[in-house]
């Protein structure tokens, strides 16, 4: 049996077959294209990105909020301190008005905002006995604002000068005794009398103690007592304001009972209910006319009729 013979003759091909190009063409048709792989061969080209981006937003944030702001404020600042007052804001809980107040302040359009001493202008305001707190603000870019708290009157005081005239003077809460600018006629009219008491030099001031009468007459006025006795004045004679000291009374002058003592400290409303029982007695009995009625004894109450 005869074989075909063996040919030598080598084949050839046209493509490159050395070892790196078989390398290379096994490794790329077999890579497979993921999101990791993609981000790993970009990761340092966002690194560099993100940095870049940082610095620009604190440039901008230096331009915009900082400097710019800085900028600003000083040219308002520059603004502000050239401004002239042209307005004047007043108000208060109390009586005076703008006419007071631009007597006893000097203020006009020729004077700029920051030139104006605010606590000087404080100080003079609260120098007036009527006004207890004062505020003075600043109000840009060409206003001054003036708030006024006043010192309410309880009483009206009787006094004398030197020359023997008699001439009105109002009793705040606080016991301060004060001309009372800005109250009508009619408005002092219904304030009651104030007998204060005599220190041991004679002398009226200071006046102790209202803080602790002020509750028996707001008791009286929200019961109608005031107007159905025709309160005239409150002696405050037997009354010096100090709580060390038993026994002391304040006592009401009106025109339906002469006289009416309250035991100070004690328990007003109580004192006030028999105070309503004796006078709707003495209503139903005709009226009679009593001369004194003293609340201030313990349990009791003592009437005596002329």
């Amino acid at each position: 049996m005869k074989f075909p013979k063996k040919s030598n003759k080598s084949v050839s091909y046209q493509v490159d077959q050395s070892w790196h190009n078989l390398r290379d063409s096994n490794v790329q048709s077999s890579r497979i294209i993921t999101f990791a792989s993609v981000y790993r061969r970009i990761r340092p080209y966002l690194k560099w990105a993100m940095v870049s981006l940082s610095c620009m937003a604190v440039f901008f944030y230096l331009k915009d909020f900082v400097f710019d702001g800085i900028a600003s404020e000083q040219s308002m600042n520059a603004n502000n301190s050239g401004s002239y007052v042209k307005r004047v804001l007043f108000d208060t809980n109390g009586v005076l008005d703008e006419a007071w107040l631009s007597d006893v302040i000097q203020i006009n359009r020729n004077m700029k905002l920051m030139d104006i001493n605010i606590f000087e202008l404080k100080h003079s305001l609260e120098s007036f006995d009527q006004v207890l707190e004062a505020k003075v603000i600043r109000i840009f870019p060409d206003a001054l604002r003036v708030e006024l708290n006043e010192e309410v009157p309880m009483f009206k005081l009787k006094m004398q000068s030197s020359e023997g005239v008699n001439f009105l003077r109002c009793v705040g809460r606080t016991g301060v005794v004060y001309d009372g600018m800005g109250y009508t006629e009619a408005y002092l009219e219904q304030l009651p009398y104030l007998i204060p008491y005599r220190h041991l030099n004679q002398k009226y001031l200071p006046i102790n103690g209202l803080d602790y009468v002020a509750p028996l007459i707001n008791l009286l006025k929200e019961e109608g007592l005031t107007e159905r006795i025709r309160l005239q004045s409150i002696s405050l004679e037997n009354f010096s304001g100090d709580t060390d000291f038993p026994g002391q009374i304040i006592e009401l002058k009106s025109d339906l009972i002469p006289r009416i003592l309250f035991g100070a400290y004690d328990d007003y409303p109580e004192q006030v209910a028999r105070l309503n029982y004796i006078l709707s007695y003495i209503n139903g009995s005709g009226n009679p006319e009593v001369e004194r009625v003293d609340l201030s004894l313990r349990d009791s109450a003592a009437v005596e009729c002329k």
